[in-house]
């Protein structure tokens, strides 16, 4: 699998996978483009200790089935969450991924905004979304708030759309400002559309008060 590091914090390891098959305008992300470093799964799982909480994260890590289906083998015994766009996400994949926590970024319900604004279309990520209620995992769709681009309008009619399927939990993320695309969202902005996708849905949070990232960490792989 091509990597751009493996960090370790307190709490959880993070792979962070290099490559990705969305193009967003808004990217924060530098493991989008392709680089990084191949690294065998067997290398990788040595560095995480026992027990430790896995994020699986990138760019995307499901561009690389075959690497990520290793991994898996791998870590076998240790909490995973796969953070991905849903995008490969198949019945053929997800039947290999059983016993993890998804999060699938949602960054648009409508059509010709998901594709001006990743290239891609949206249909495999929302036959994803289905897959993963119908077959019981452990999932929740998050959206980020670009203001102008995804804000509450926007939100609130993914939420909707989230509650034709069933009650999934939901979680709005702040935007990281990067190459002028759009600003930072104010506080205000965010609890509105927490409150407007509460229509629909019964357990919506934001990153506002719950946060998913490790604030120290240590980078163990590439080598340092």
């Amino acid at each position: 699998m091509r990597i751009s590091y493996l960090a370790l914090s307190d709490t959880r390891c993070t792979v962070q996978v290099s490559g990705c098959n969305f193009k967003c305008l808004g990217c924060f992300s530098n493991e989008r483009h392709q680089g990084g470093v191949e690294i065998s799964a067997a290398r990788i799982t040595e560095h995480i200790p026992k027990g430790r909480e896995v994020m699986l994260a990138g760019g995307e890590p499901t561009i690389d089935g075959e690497g990520l289906l290793s991994l898996m083998h791998e870590l076998e015994g240790h909490k995973v969450i796969l953070s991905t766009n849903g995008h490969c996400l198949d019945k053929a994949l997800l039947e290999n991924l059983t016993g993890i926590t998804v999060h699938i970024d949602l960054k648009a319900l409508d059509q010709q905004l998901h594709r001006w604004y990743t290239g891609k279309d949206n249909s495999r990520v929302l036959e994803a979304i289905r897959l993963l209620y119908d077959r019981g995992f452990d999932f929740e769709v998050s959206t980020v708030y670009v203001p102008h681009v995804v804000d509450i309008d926007e939100i609130g009619h993914i939420a909707a759309f989230l509650s034709t399927i069933g009650n999934i939990r939901y979680k709005i993320i702040r935007y990281m400002p990067v190459r002028g695309f759009s600003r930072r969202p104010v506080p205000q902005e965010i609890y509105a559309a927490v409150k407007a996708a509460g229509k629909y849905l019964g357990n919506v949070s934001s990153s506002m008060e719950n946060r998913s990232h490790p604030t120290h960490r240590r980078i163990v792989l590439p080598d340092p």
